[in-house]
């Protein structure tokens, strides 16, 4: 079942399908669908259930993805974890992956302090967020 096993999985899912593309909005704009297998021991109502349980824990989610990106703190926390980074390109425009396997400076000699800082990304708070969005708490 969707979400049952591992809701947090599931939320991120959801939340980069609805709301991972550019400027925040859907990542993918086709169907939803969903690739499971209900429990052996359901009938054929069973069946037809837990397809539904499916596409109501996904719409759930999805009610509570747009409340985590609509929360303020949410929004500082993604920043500060350079989330939006992700959208850009491993490889400069005309850029091979050669070129970029013989740049020492993106892997081999990449200097982390100077990217980071001195600071971490903030993932666990940003993931806490999430578990308090996912528990209604926020």
């Amino acid at each position: 079942m969707f979400g049952h096993g591992d809701l947090h999985n599931a939320f991120a899912l959801v939340d980069l399908l609805e709301n991972g593309g550019p400027n925040g909005g859907p990542a993918y704009e086709g169907p939803r669908h969903f690739d499971y297998k209900p429990s052996r021991t359901e009938d054929e109502t069973g069946v037809w259930d837990s397809a539904s349980a499916n596409m109501r824990t996904y719409l759930l989610l999805k009610e509570r993805a747009a409340a985590f990106r609509a929360d303020p703190e949410v929004q500082e926390a993604l920043a500060a974890a350079r989330v939006a980074e992700l959208a850009q390109p491993t490889f400069a425009e005309g850029e091979s992956y050669d070129d970029f396997v013989a740049d020492r400076s993106a892997y081999e000699d990449f200097d982390t302090d100077a990217y980071l800082g001195g600071k971490g990304f903030g993932f666990v708070r940003l993931q806490q967020l999430a578990t308090e969005h996912l528990l209604g708490a926020r």
